[in-house]
């Protein structure tokens, strides 16, 4: 029984690639789980916000999950988020720190029109906030801070630097406080899109196209390799 070594080369490609597609497509069908899990989670009922993140970790599931947080507003310097539009307006967002039991989290009050504006004053005494988790903006993280102090990002590195404090691990993007601040920034929709989304259908077919190129592999390799090989047929029929 002889096999030439070019069918022994397209054999170990075709597992090879056959491989990687099933791979793929395994990472798509989690990534669609963790889609459609998201989506449930930002239509639950809301819980303590030190319930769904710490300032070390968060589950995957708190990203667009509803929170409260009861506390107050630290001593702390504000920071500005440059070039955040709202409506098709110009201004920025505010990023206040708010103190949960001794934990300093990142809320991103709203937005405002100029760095000037009434409704960056930060209310004094305990508070309830309500709003949602979303991640920070890490991907600028080497170039967020600006010399004149303002962000171009929120990030998480920036903001413990400016604060002198660790932070929790999501951003509390804020939907309702009481009592409510007069004036007040404008809220700001969620950047990350959790709720009312309809099923992901893309991620699914992905998932399903990886799997057919993995059948696919194969069907490459008995064309290239059973059918031109004739050194490879006979040593199957023997």
């Amino acid at each position: 029984m002889t096999v030439s070594a070019r069918s022994v080369a397209l054999t170990l490609v075709a597992v090879f690639l056959s491989a990687l597609c099933v791979v793929a497509g395994l990472w798509q069908g989690s990534r669609t789980r963790d889609i459609v899990d998201a989506e449930r989670a930002a239509v639950s009922a809301p819980i303590p916000v030190l319930e769904a993140a710490s300032v070390g970790d968060f589950p995957a599931t708190s990203i667009g999950r509803p929170v409260t947080a009861e506390g107050a507003y630290a001593d702390a310097e504000q920071l500005l988020v440059d070039q955040r539009e709202l409506d098709g307006r110009a201004g920025e967002w505010v990023i206040t720190p708010f103190l949960v039991d001794g934990v300093t989290v990142a809320v991103l009050r709203g937005w405002v029109d100029s760095p000037s504006s009434p409704a960056l004053a930060v209310p004094a005494g305990p508070v309830r906030l309500e709003g949602a988790l979303q991640p920070f903006e890490d991907f600028y993280a080497e170039q967020a801070r600006q010399p004149d102090g303002s962000l171009v990002a929120v990030s998480r590195a920036e903001i413990e630097r400016a604060w002198g404090t660790p932070v929790l691990s999501l951003v509390f993007v804020l939907a309702r406080q009481v009592p409510a601040s007069v004036p007040a920034p404008e809220f700001v929709p969620l950047t990350v899109q959790t709720a009312d989304v309809p099923f992901p259908l893309q991620n699914a077919a992905y998932t399903l196209q990886w799997f057919v190129f993995a059948g696919f592999v194969w069907v490459m390799w008995w064309l290239w390799v059973i059918r031109r090989d004739p050194a490879t047929v006979d040593s199957l029929d023997e």
